[in-house]
């Protein structure tokens, strides 16, 4: 069975809380893992921390990789280091210098695995959802401000689709996120709700009630929440080091 990889995607300005989030993900795992690979992702202008990646190379085995575009500010800077992200992923597998995974994870700052064996579980639940249909997007669906997938989501990394990505489309336009502008293609392709990956849209903070609360309803992944308040309190329910 192919892993995953998990494509934690930063620049400057979120970076201190990207680094915390990764060393936090490198906690949760007991030893190092056979199911998902790590990339650690910047932008174009952004140095990456060395000790953190050997941090997480202590559970993992680690990429690393900056983006070529020159893109700042929302959204077209957020697009092009999404974009330059995915391209890496495609163009390092065809050249056979990464393995070739079953989905990439892409993921930002402001998330937080809620459950120590968040990896496994976003593993089956890509596997499952395989085994019903073909799914080539599978994340949180949010209906505003219409219809998509989150982009801190499950993409296959099938070659046609991402080609199709990286060579046919490229970009978007700079009026609008690139999960949403391109909600109609990924539905075409084949997307899914994943009921173990939940979104919020710009939560201030997270009390350890509602942690608790999102465990208990399945969540595996929480995304949005905009200060580190979720990444604390997983320390802190689950007795980990300051990090």
């Amino acid at each position: 069975m192919s892993k995953i990889l998990l494509a934690l995607q930063y620049w400057h300005g979120d970076k201190a809380m990207a680094m915390k989030l990764a060393r936090l993900i490198a906690d949760l795992e007991t030893e190092h893992t056979d199911k998902a690979d790590f990339l650690f992702f910047s932008r174009f202008d952004t140095t990456h921390d060395i000790e953190t990646e050997k941090y997480v190379q202590r559970k993992f085995n680690v990429w690393s990789g900056k983006g070529k575009r020159r893109s700042t500010g929302w959204p077209h800077g957020c697009n092009d280091l999404w974009f330059g992200t995915m391209d890496w992923v495609y163009t390092m597998q065809e050249a056979r210098k990464i393995p070739q995974y079953k989905a990439v994870f892409t993921f930002e700052a402001d998330g937080c695995p809620l459950v120590p064996h968040w990896v496994n579980t976003l593993s089956h639940a890509w596997d499952t959802a395989q085994s019903e249909k073909s799914t080539y997007v599978y994340g949180a669906f949010l209906a505003a401000p219409g219809p998509h997938i989150n982009g801190n989501a499950l993409f296959s990394c099938d070659r046609n689709f991402l080609h199709w990505l990286t060579r046919k489309v490229s970009a978007v336009t700079p009026h609008g996120g690139w999960d949403f502008v391109l909600a109609s293609e990924f539905k075409n392709w084949g997307w899914g709700n994943c009921p173990v990956i939940k979104s919020y849209w710009r939560k201030d903070s997270f009390t350890r009630e509602e942690f608790i609360q999102e465990t208990q309803q399945g969540v595996a992944y929480l995304h949005g929440v905009k200060d580190m308040s979720a990444i604390h309190a997983c320390r802190k329910i689950y007795n980990l080091s300051p990090g």
